[in-house]
């Protein structure tokens, strides 16, 4: 059959940054069985976009101002807040996550934020994707930077796991970007899902004249998914009985495990949750399905991935939390420091870490939020260096880490 340039190539299930350079398609498996050898570690990052509330969610239910700000969303033990240290205690639905707690995998810091964090969704949300608070000159994601300074040239070794390019992990580096990996495919002329010589030609006459990088990370892209189908790992269901809920959250950390345990070099793993975080009214029960889903989600990963669980370290992050106070709706709005939770074998857990400022009126940021007490980079660029890397100094420019939080050893 002739070969038609007019023919298109789909990509299913997926967008795909086509940047970049120094990508050997044939190394995919053989680095593969590499990872599976060493044992690398991988961290995964969890966004949930809106602006999640911590004080629901690491509940300070024995500070009184809490109760006083909140008369009509403030929850309490006869809620069904589970006590962590006799002072916090979780939210009611993500009372499973005590047991992660006990079993010292899991660990919560309610305190985290930055005086360059805005109470704009957009611009708070990229000012943490790229850990540069205040200044939007920088493009590049944080993720994007802690990949390139990992050994290995694998298109695999950062994956996001969203709808759109996540501004984490962009940067001059291929990145794969995925919704679903079960339909992560290509379908050429043929119908052909793997890398074809008809794929080859179609891409390099797509890409004629546009010089070698962009070829050269097309054919990444289709090795990537070569990959992906031909490994079993990644068809097989969730281990040790583990059963992941429905939505993002839950389909996420599920293919999240997946690549974990398939061994594909993957060390960066990037999680998008658009959820229903942005609590402005009703919070309750908005908070009620959103945190059910979170703790199902997590439970299922620590149970999916059985003693793979040393090996990884996983952060909730949010772009800020809410306002102390309650307003006129039941809800809360845009506020300041928020709440983080991680999860791995190397988390300092069952504790809760920081140092509560108080919800005095004098101890709120301008009056009105929960003060910050660690600089997110300080958490990003201690998991950075959990990670591996070394030069702290290419993640996160122009900052020095203030103190390590401690959170992981």
């Amino acid at each position: 059959m002739a070969f038609d340039p007019s023919r298109r190539i789909f990509i299913k299930g997926a967008g795909v940054a086509a940047v970049g350079l120094g990508f050997a398609p044939s190394t995919l498996l053989t680095r593969a069985a590499e990872a599976a050898d060493a044992g690398s570690r991988v961290l995964v990052q969890v966004f949930l976009r809106g602006g999640a509330d911590g004080l629901n969610l690491c509940v300070p239910y024995r500070d009184g101002d809490y109760f006083a700000l909140r008369p009509g969303i403030a929850l309490s033990t006869a809620d069904g807040v589970r006590d962590l240290d006799g002072f916090f205690g979780l939210h009611p639905r993500l009372a499973p996550l005590r047991d992660l707690y006990s079993e010292g995998v899991l660990a919560l810091h309610p305190t985290i934020g930055n005086a360059g964090l805005t109470r704009s969704h957009f611009d708070a949300q990229d000012f943490m994707d790229t850990a540069s608070p205040g200044n939007k000159t920088v493009h590049d994601g944080w993720l994007e930077r802690v990949a390139r300074q990992i050994p290995g040239e694998d298109v695999m070794q950062l994956v996001a796991l969203a709808s759109r390019t996540p501004r984490a992990v962009l940067g001059p580096e291929v990145q794969l970007v995925l919704q679903d990996l079960a339909s992560f495919s290509v379908v050429a002329g043929s119908g052909s899902a793997t890398w074809s010589s008809e794929a080859d030609q179609l891409l390099r006459a797509a890409y004629v004249g546009a010089g070698s990088a962009v070829y050269e990370s097309g054919r990444a892209v289709f090795s990537a998914i070569d990959t992906i189908r031909r490994t079993p790992a990644l068809q097989a269901g969730p281990a040790n009985g583990a059963v992941y809920p429905p939505g993002t959250m839950g389909s996420g950390l599920r293919q999240a495990a997946q690549l974990i345990k398939a061994d594909l070099g993957t060390r960066c793993i990037y999680v998008n949750v658009p959820g229903s975080f942005d609590t402005h009214a009703n919070q309750l029960a908005a908070n009620n399905a959103e945190y059910a889903n979170m703790s199902a989600a997590l439970v299922a990963f620590r149970r999916d991935l059985g003693g793979r669980i040393d090996d990884v370290l996983l952060m909730v992050t949010t772009e800020f939390g809410r306002t102390a106070a309650q307003n006129g709706s039941m809800g809360t709005d845009h506020g300041f420091a928020h709440c983080g939770l991680f999860l791995g074998g190397s988390v300092r857990g069952g504790r809760v870490h920081g140092t509560w400022p108080g919800l005095s009126r004098s101890a709120l940021n301008e009056g009105r939020d929960l003060r910050y007490t660690v600089d997110f980079r300080d958490v990003f660029a201690s998991a950075a260096r959990w990670l591996g890397v070394a030069d702290l100094g290419q993640v996160i420019p122009g900052y020095t880490p203030a103190t390590d939080p401690g959170l992981f050893s």
